[in-house]
């Protein structure tokens, strides 16, 4: 609902405190407005329950000299509400989702996190979402690593940590919310999409006559369809900020006229328009910001760090000396991402960082996932023979599909026991660092020579480590008779007797 509001000269944006009822949502916003120096509203509530919405209005901060006011509601929680909770979702900027991460609650909070996050992808642009992670003071809230396990399995999200009661992280995750809004007040700007004149709802009494009078009126039906994706409006979008950014970033310059390059440190409050892509982008940043991972210059130039299941990775090339020329690199990744998501591991970020001196350098991150490789050292460690000779073949089916599957990228993506992920699919995914434009990577083997490439150096190592290595293939060249995947079974099965 964000809109220019040119009478009063401010920028209108919504935030939405959205989580299942007894949360913690009326607390943080009790909290927050404390904090801002606001009231909070909450009509038509009962015996302290939240039947449409609390209200907080605030103003503060600028974007493009006029100043943000910021109409902060919460949702009602309760399953017979969801119709008011549907409607204010859909006025959103960004959401806080706000969820008690007690032991007894969690499960119920993951499930509000799989409805959430689909709706807030499928806004075009997308929604920013922040997950506030509350009552992290109770004794039987869940371990951090357990959580962050857990929302991995669903979609990369920012996670901040609260304690509504005491205020703690409140602010926090408020201010990141208002920085993905603007990320996707950007996006609506670049697009033409970003109206002027006077908010539909100015205060909480006008919203609330809006609900009622909405409850009022037949349902609309629901649109089921995804919006575009966000890559359809990321070239307007660093139009309209990498200029701005690149001044703040200079002013922020702490090296001043210091020759070497700045340390690369993740920045989840980075400017918008910097980032691929904008939402998950945030998200996954906001994430590593704590890990402290240091990146180290490689004996090529390159810059690399990896730790706490992320990597990060700059080539000595991807330094570029004016804003013009960052765009068009961080434009080129942006589209070869969404060309070949398919085949991708999730969990990637590509970002534009401020290299000093007036330069900017552009990142990979990534989020480590298992291999191949470690699949198969995994198995040489099983007990039974009949066991590794079980993984060497899946290992093998697995990467001549992979190596099938790689033809339908646009860029070539390397297929290696290393790049290659270890889950058992019929797409299986690139894991690896995505190669550069520009790289000149042989074109790789297929079939046979593809497998006798990569697991001749593993027979042999397994060949010294096992002494039932015999047995071992024995039971390769059994089991591959009978494999619904003839062919790579089939070559397996001669390399290993060859080896």
């Amino acid at each position: 609902m964000a809109i220019i509001d040119d009478a009063r000269g401010v920028l209108v944006v919504r935030i939405v405190y959205d989580g299942p009822a007894l949360s913690g949502k009326t607390t943080s916003l009790r909290a927050l407005a404390k904090g801002v120096s606001s009231k909070l509203e909450c009509p038509a509530e009962l015996s302290g329950r939240t039947l449409f919405f609390d209200w907080v209005d605030y103003v503060g901060g600028l974007f493009d000299g006029r100043q943000i006011r910021c109409q902060i509601v919460s949702v009602p929680g309760q399953k017979e509400l969801a119709h008011r909770r549907r409607l204010l979702l859909e006025s959103a900027d960004s959401v806080v989702l706000v969820l008690d991460t007690r032991r007894m609650e969690w499960d119920f909070g993951l499930g509000w996190v799989r409805d959430t996050v689909p709706f807030c992808r499928g806004k075009s642009p997308p929604v920013g979402l922040v997950l506030q992670a509350n009552k992290r003071d109770a004794p039987d809230s869940v371990p951090t690593e357990e959580m962050q396990r857990s929302l991995t399995r669903v979609a990369p999200v920012a996670v901040v940590p609260s304690t509504a009661t005491s205020g703690e992280g409140i602010r926090e995750a408020f201010v990141l919310a208002v920085r993905l809004a603007l990320d996707r007040v950007r996006a609506l700007s670049a697009a033409g999409q970003l109206t002027h004149g006077k908010p539909d709802q100015d205060d909480a009494a006008q919203l609330l006559s809006s609900m009622q009078s909405a409850e009022r009126e037949p349902a609309a039906p629901v649109d089921g369809a995804l919006a575009q994706s966000a890559l359809n409006s990321l070239e307007a979008e660093i139009d309209a900020e990498v200029d701005a950014s690149r001044r703040e970033l200079r002013a922020q310059d702490l090296n001043g006229a210091e020759p070497g390059e700045r340390l690369f440190v993740p920045d989840p409050m980075m400017p918008g328009g910097m980032i691929w892509p904008p939402v998950d982008g945030r998200a996954l940043l906001h994430e590593v910001a704590s890990l402290e991972i240091r990146p180290l210059r490689t004996t090529r130039d390159d810059w690399a760090g990896s730790g706490s299941g992320f990597r990060f990775h700059s080539q000595a090339a991807a330094v570029f000396p004016d804003s013009q020329s960052a765009r068009n690199e961080l434009l080129e990744w942006a589209r070869l991402h969404s060309a070949n998501s398919a085949h991708l591991s999730a969990g990637r970020a590509v970002i534009l960082a401020d290299a000093g001196n007036g330069r900017l350098r552009l990142w990979q991150i990534v989020r480590s996932e298992a291999t191949l490789r470690e699949r198969l050292a995994t198995a040489c460690q099983l007990p039974e023979a009949i066991q590794v000779a079980d993984e060497l073949i899946g290992v093998a089916i697995q990467l001549a599909v992979a190596r099938e599957s790689f033809e339908d990228t646009t860029i070539h993506l390397p297929c290696t026991l290393w790049t290659v992920g270890s889950g058992v699919s019929y797409r299986p995914t690139f894991v690896g660092l995505m190669p550069s434009r520009d790289s000149h990577i042989p074109s790789e083997p297929r079939g046979r020579e593809l497998l006798l490439r990569e697991l001749s150096p593993q027979l042999r190592e397994l060949r010294r480590s096992r002494v039932d290595y015999a047995e071992v293939v024995t039971r390769v060249v059994s089991r591959a008779e009978y494999s619904a995947r003839e062919a790579p079974a089939r070559w397996l099965s001669e390399i290993v007797q060859s080896t």
